[in-house]
């Protein structure tokens, strides 16, 4: 089953996907309400397609319909942070564990919106991902159990402006030893007894700035993607593919990333984490993802396996 938003003559409404561009309205206040009310809002949810299907209720052609997130509402927004091997290839050491960053729902746009960028978010590249929303409250749950607290799957695309990070955002401190330890260097290389630097880098205007985190169209629900550690994940602009990858190629499997996430913070139904960015090249864009910047484009667009497609325009301010 698939689940979206919209907003129907200005007002946000829960919609299930009858079959193509053909949807339903779900009686439901919100997508949350839909999440935390378990096997109730998924049968109410079934019983207005089977009605659309019997003809007799309204349907809705969502072709050009005014998209939001799925769960516009979401109390947390986690992203796991350089979780492909194609990029894990260049670490000094690797991770010991999933990093994360996090996106407040302001961030959150939808399906066919603009994604805005700025001139100081500089250098912005586009990074397609599959989202895991949670369904139940997780807190400490081992992870061979972790994904039986999703939702469903939805998809996103994780804008990051490397320009305004390593413009703006990070600043390196040549620090006295004294105020050192061991911790500050074991994770980089240390170029002699001289190099005392401590880096510094923040992630919130160039992960979180709004439209960054343009999530749809639909959430998938868990029983229509047996398999999260096997998608395939592809990432486009202006229609040219240039990058094609799979959550095969995480360096942390899903369950591991979800069952980290839910150490550090209770998860709520409706939360969403992203699972890892995509990263292979194609012919035509062999540095994949993090060589296609935005702003030379008009638009850009995520598909991901059983999740569907996700598009959105490019405007520059």
């Amino acid at each position: 089953m698939k689940l979206g938003t919209i907003r129907l003559n200005g007002t946000p409404t829960v919609i299930a996907r009858v079959e193509g561009n053909i949807a339903v309205a779900v009686d439901m206040p919100d997508m949350e309400a839909l999440i935390i009310s378990g096997n109730e809002g998924l049968e109410k949810a079934n019983n207005a397609i089977n009605a659309a299907r019997a003809g007799t209720a309204a349907t809705i052609d969502v072709s050009a319909a005014d998209w939001m997130a799925p769960n516009p509402r979401a109390s947390k927004i986690l992203g796991c942070a350089v979780n492909n091997k194609n990029l894990n290839q260049h670490a000094f050491k690797p991770m010991k564990s999933p990093m994360f960053f996090t996106k407040g729902r302001s961030a959150l746009t939808g399906h066919n919106k603009p994604i805005v960028l700025l001139e100081r978010h500089g250098r912005c590249i586009p990074e397609p991902e599959p989202v895991a929303v949670f369904g139940k409250l997780a807190k400490d749950v081992p992870q061979e159990k972790i994904l039986d607290h999703i939702f469903g799957w939805t998809m996103t695309n994780d804008v990051t402006a490397s320009g305004i990070k390593f413009g703006e955002d990070s600043i390196a401190l040549n620090m006295d030893p004294k105020f050192t330890a061991p911790h500050h260097f074991a994770w980089r290389e240390k170029f002699g007894d001289q190099d005392n630097y401590v880096y510094f880098v923040y992630h919130a205007r160039s992960k979180a700035a709004d439209t960054f985190a343009s999530m749809g169209p639909w959430i998938t629900t868990k029983d229509e993607v047996p398999n999260p550690n096997n998608l395939a994940i592809r990432g486009y602009v202006d229609g040219d593919m240039y990058c094609e990858d799979s959550t095969a190629n995480y360096f942390f499997p899903v369950e591991r990333v979800l069952h980290e996430a839910n150490i550090w913070f209770t998860m709520e139904p409706g939360d969403c984490v992203h699972c890892g960015t995509a990263s292979k090249g194609t012919p035509n864009h062999p540095k994949g993802n993090i060589g296609t910047f935005l702003s030379q484009y008009k638009n850009t667009e995520v598909e991901i396996e059983s999740l569907g497609r996700l598009l959105n325009t490019i405007e520059q301010r």
